[in-house]
């Protein structure tokens, strides 16, 4: 009898412990439930959030006017382009310096509005205590947008300064050729020799300036052929003025050196291009390639970021708001 007293008692002792078990695990599986950071827990990130949003809604008001100034920016990459196409210079340059002040104040404002979302209230370790995933999922899009103008300043250095320099090269090649076929015509024709040779060290010049400008757009696009367009150019102009120097020290006599120097002048011509014509058409694929990348990259950059904008301005899930003495709105999860 005692022992079967005894076992009843200890039934009865593990049925309650099984019950506070089960008690226990209830409330942990329903704790577990009720995690901040969810929707079944969303006021114990309401204040949180409220701060957050205060900044994100600035953010959102700076990224549009960033919007804003990248359109601004594709649209002075196509007034560029059009200058190209028409040879207007003039307003080819204004577009480019503009653009070049717009894409570095870009630059600099991205990098502030970046440093505003590193410093969001509740950024951290313990987002994941103090906001929703809605928060976070709109601070993530904000990142994301002002992320995505970074590099648009060298683009826009790179590119369109290179199409200006192709230009700019166009047009001191062609007026090179004219300005050497002019000292040819003066020393060949009127046997101005010395005139000759001072209207040749303009085009000589000219050349210097083409090779330096060669060498900066040497970065972007193979220059090749348009190194060697200007070596053999380099090369006759050297020719024919050696030739002109050998003529005035002949005072009127033919000498060995004259007609070495003759030799010399032919032999460079034969190798020169017949014109300019190719090497022109050539810079103007160039420009127009690198204007045309500036602004496709520029469309693109202007994409995400209204894409973002809009995405931030859509509403979200709606979280419970406190009454004014703190409490939870009835209806809401309990705490």
């Amino acid at each position: 009898m005692t022992r079967f007293l005894q076992r009843a008692a200890l039934a009865v002792v593990w049925l309650l412990i099984v019950a506070v078990v089960s008690v226990g695990g209830a409330g942990l599986v329903a704790a577990m439930a009720n995690q901040p950071a969810t929707p079944a827990r969303a006021e114990l990130t309401f204040d949180g959030d409220t701060a957050a949003a205060a900044a994100l809604d600035h953010i959102q008001g700076e990224l549009s006017d960033l919007a804003t100034d990248v359109e601004r920016l594709g649209e002075l990459g196509r007034g560029a382009l059009t200058a190209m196409v028409s040879s207007d210079f003039a307003t080819l340059d204004a577009a480019v310096a503009d653009g070049q002040t717009l894409a570095r104040s870009i630059d600099t404002r991205s990098a502030q509005i970046k440093g505003e979302i590193s410093l969001l209230p509740g950024t951290g370790a313990n987002e994941p205590l103090v906001w929703s995933p809605e928060t976070s999922a709109r601070r993530d899009v904000a990142l994301t947008a002002v992320t995505s103008t970074g590099g648009l300043e060298a683009a826009w250095s790179r590119l369109a300064a290179g199409s200006t320099v192709a230009v700019r090269l166009t047009t001191l090649l062609t007026d090179h050729d004219t300005t050497a076929g002019k000292a040819s015509e003066t020393g060949f024709r009127t046997l101005k020799y010395a005139d000759a040779l001072k209207i040749l060290k303009t085009a000589q010049a000219m050349l210097v300036q083409a090779k330096t400008l060669s060498d900066a757009l040497a970065n972007t696009v193979d220059v090749s052929t348009l190194n060697q367009w200007i070596a053999r150019n380099t090369e006759y102009d050297a020719a024919l003025a050696k030739l002109f120097e050998v003529t005035i020290a002949g005072k009127g006599k033919v000498t060995k050196a004259m007609i070495a120097a003759g030799l010399a002048e032919r032999k460079a011509r034969d190798f020169l291009p017949s014109n300019t014509s190719g090497i022109v058409i050539i810079l103007a694929e160039i420009g127009r390639g690198g204007l045309n990348q500036a602004v496709i990259g520029i469309e693109e950059t202007r994409a995400k970021l209204q894409t973002a904008v809009d995405r931030l301005s859509a509403p979200g899930p709606d979280a419970p708001s406190p009454s004014d003495d703190g409490s939870v709105p009835a209806g809401s999860p309990a705490p």
